[in-house]
């Protein structure tokens, strides 16, 4: 099916209330409305879906789902949300018939926006795809994709290169760990992904499978040659006996604040931590990596993103679920900005919004994989996964922290809940 290209900004409609004093209709506001993935749970009879909720708890609409397009076709869900450059909107996918998709978002006749459909994409045979950057390769830019599953096998996993306009393979970066000399750099089930001038850095999180293979590295791409050059071991601590599986690396680096000294920023999703690894950018060298936070010592596990606004970092923390919060001047340090966002278990993916009143707000998705709950037979029997699946969205005063809405997607609409972005894109994000 066609999408439609996404527009940057729209005209809001204007009520003159009594006094002349103008405000945005309740309706025509749109800022407050998030684009959700949602994941239908086989002992429900659900299916898949791509969703906008409304989620200011001022709204009388709190919570509700605005608009959606089912994906009843597919065994997976899509799993990741990123708008490009231009607006146009994607999402990932775990199933392997659906890796890579364009959503399509239209007007309807009341002005109102609607989830078109979506668009699956060729990506070449690459499987599970997971995070997506656009950036430049000797001066042209490029849409950059990860995916775990790459085209197969036990230590799979590729890099993407898509043309932004076209959305076709350009070319599949792929580098064998089984196929490659000792110490030669190696791709496998790459997940997060940054950049910093001509350096890329991909983590290897995990096989799709979650029981082949785990990973404890990161590899660093040469945005000049679109080749491998390097693999960075990023471990620590083993607190549940796996390899660390970093998942989420943010590349801190002076265009998302001057202060920032370069460097690389991992969490280690086994490991319970964040690790930095400092990069010399005038010799084009990573330094020796450090722990900078260990969630073994601070009573968290599973970090999972690296989100910002213009002056703070805030990193999730699946277990016990909760985000922290950083000096973004201070990055590669984390130097604590303010109280901690205490969500619910899984918390994962965020975005920024201001209520109808003004209120600064954040509104956290708590859930990892909706897998691993033996009691309810959902897909997949791992304990470990199962305590960190709330399948919520809980919304918060973003300067205290102070709970104000919690939107129970499995309760309300017998749904997990995968991901969450906002309507037309969420402002300041720098996990890439």
């Amino acid at each position: 099916m066609k999408t439609s290209r996404i527009l940057n900004a729209f005209a809001l409609p204007i009520v003159i209330a009594a006094g002349g004093t103008s405000v945005l209709a309740e309706s025509a506001r749109e800022e407050s409305q998030g684009m959700v993935l949602l994941r239908g749970l086989p002992t429900l009879d659900t299916s898949h879906s791509v969703a906008i909720v409304e989620l200011d708890p001022e709204s009388e609409n709190f919570g509700k789902i605005l608009s959606e397009a089912e994906q009843p076709d597919m065994a997976e869900p899509f799993h990741h949300l990123y708008y490009s450059p231009n607006g146009r909107l994607y999402a990932t996918g775990l199933d392997p018939t659906c890796s890579l998709a364009e959503i399509g978002l239209v007007r309807d006749s009341s002005g109102a926006p609607q989830v078109s459909g979506f668009e699956c994409l060729d990506t070449a045979g690459q499987m599970v795809g997971e995070d997506i950057m656009w950036t430049t390769s000797n001066g042209s830019e490029y849409m950059f994709v990860t995916f775990m599953g790459g085209l197969g096998g036990d230590d799979g996993g590729s890099l993407g290169v898509f043309d932004p306009q076209t959305n076709e393979v350009v070319k599949v970066i792929e580098a064998r760990k089984s196929e490659g000399a000792e110490g030669a750099p190696y791709i496998m089930y790459p997940h997060g992904i940054s950049a910093f001038e001509d350096r890329m850095v991909i983590s290897s999180t995990v096989h799709p499978d979650l029981a082949t293979g785990v990973g404890n590295s990161i590899t660093v791409i040469d945005l000049n040659t679109l080749e491998p050059i390097q693999t960075i071991t990023v471990e620590g601590e083993t607190p549940i006996g796996f390899p660390s599986s970093p998942v989420e690396v943010l590349f801190a680096r002076p265009s998302i604040h001057p202060e920032i000294e370069p460097a690389v920023m991992v969490n280690t999703m086994f490991g319970f931590e964040t690790w930095s690894i400092p990069y010399d950018a005038a010799t084009k060298t990573f330094g020796e990596g450090k722990v900078i936070y260990s969630g073994t010592e601070n009573g968290t596990g599973v970090p999972l993103e690296f989100y910002g606004t213009e002056d703070e970092l805030f990193i999730s923390h699946a277990l016990p679920g909760v985000v922290k919060r950083y000096d973004l001047s201070k990055l590669p340090q984390l130097v604590t900005s303010g109280p901690d966002i205490v969500a619910d278990p899984g918390a994962h993916h965020m975005i920024f919004f201001t209520s109808a009143s003004g209120r600064d707000l954040i509104a956290v998705q708590n859930n990892l994989l909706n897998l691993g709950n033996a009691e309810a037979n959902d897909p997949t029997d791992v304990d470990f996964i199962a305590s960190v699946n709330a399948n919520t969205i809980t919304v918060h005063d973003l300067e205290t922290g102070e709970r104000l809405g919690t939107v129970n997607f499995k309760e309300t609409y017998r749904k997990g809940v995968e991901n969450v972005e906002g309507l037309f894109g969420s402002g300041f994000v720098h996990h890439h």
